[in-house]
Order: C-alpha cells, then structure tokens, then sequence
C-alpha cells in the first residue's frame, strides 16, 4: 500500500496521469525501483560504468548525460504511451554506455575497454541483458542510448570531452 502511494506520488511518468505542476515526476521516478534486483542492477550498472567513465569526462559530465538521458527518454516514451509505472535509472546508464562506446571509437586510447574486468564484463552485460525486463524497458534503453549519443557527440563538436 505505501509503495503503491509512494510510486504514484513520486514516479509513474504518465503525462495521462500528471497533474500540472507535477513534472518532478519524470526526474524522481529515476530513483524508484520495482524490486531489489531491479535495484541491484542498475546500482551495479552505475557503479561500473562510472568506474569506467566518470574520471575521463569529468562528474558533471557524467551527470549531466545520465540525467539528460533519464529525463528525455521518459518525456519521449510518456508522450507516446501511458507509462504509469516508469521507473529506474537505466535510460540515464544507456545513454552512459552510449558516451562510452562513442568516445572508444573516436579514441581507443582515451577508453581502452578490454573484456577480462569487472566493469566492461558488467556494463557489457547490462547493455544486453537490461533489454529482457520487457517491452517498455527495451524502448526507454533505445531512448537513453539514443540521447546518450546525441549529447556526446554534442560534447565533441564542443571540445568539452576528450
């Protein structure tokens, strides 16, 4: 009962069922979870794609990637459907992957990933396996990775990575 209460209170990113001045809404949904391992994962997914990437580009970089990435692809999906119960963090870690792959191609020297780690091993896995939660989690991952892409490439043209 109060988790119901909570999740409509503060997550739940339907456009449908946000009254006006609730856009708060699209950023707190990103730090509820609908159990422990959905939690687990994507706490595990931030800390390893963090070790990887966050003392290249910088913690506000990272930040503003991971929450650029969050917000926009909830705010794509809920105009397109009546996502009620929108939450996690994974579209922001999507878009964190994407800086990764992205910044590996434009300089294998600047991210030198190499299977045989944990955290390549981990975020590797969550790229893929983070697709079978169903079919609203794959579209906001698609979302996530495809802002991810855009604000990175954004950063390049702006000299503000690498």
């Amino acid at each position: 009962m109060f988790k119901d209460t909570l999740l409509q209170w503060a997550g739940g990113k339907s456009f449908n069922n946000m009254q006006g001045k609730e856009w708060y809404r699209l950023l707190t949904g990103s730090f509820f979870h609908q159990n422990i391992l959905h939690l687990l994962g994507n706490a595990y997914g931030i800390y390893f794609v963090g070790v990887i990437l966050e003392n290249k580009i910088g913690s506000w970089n990272f930040l503003a990637i991971y929450l650029i990435g969050n917000i926009a692809a909830y705010i794509v999906y809920a105009i397109f459907s009546n996502y009620t119960e929108g939450t996690g963090a994974s579209p922001g870690i999507y878009a964190l992957i994407a800086c990764i792959i992205i910044l590996h191609l434009y300089n294998k020297e600047f991210l030198n990933l190499q299977f045989g780690n944990w955290p390549v091993n981990y975020t590797f896995a969550y790229l893929l396996l983070g697709n079978f939660y169903g079919m609203g989690a794959f579209i906001v991952h698609i979302l996530g990775f495809s802002f991810g892409t855009i604000i990175t490439l954004i950063f390049l043209f702006l000299n503000v990575v690498i």
